[in-house]
């Protein structure tokens, strides 16, 4: 397992774990982020979709690949600074 950061595109930041297990298909990617879509026998499939929901409110990504070799990535990239918040009514 390997983990990295760095800064990504505009100026956000963005966080890698990479594996060297048995990896996915390109094609499900994307399902891995539906509420109650698991691989895992036992899995609920609720964990990916929370985290993408939290890193999106924060105006970031979050996405899976699979890596040339085996296994496969997952990043997420979240702004540096907080968004402009709204000045309080009143």
């Amino acid at each position: 397992m390997a983990i990295r950061t760095r800064r990504d595109d505009g100026d956000c930041v963005r966080l890698t774990v990479q594996d060297a297990g048995v990896g996915l298909d390109a094609g499900s990617a994307e399902r891995l982020f539906e509420a109650f879509y698991t691989t895992k026998s036992a899995g609920m499939g609720i964990g990916l979709s929370v985290s993408r929901s939290i890193i999106e409110r924060h105006h970031g990504r979050l996405w899976a690949e699979p890596n040339e070799g085996p296994g496969a990535s997952f990043s997420f990239s979240i702004p540096r600074e907080p968004a402009a918040r709204a000045a309080p009514d009143g």
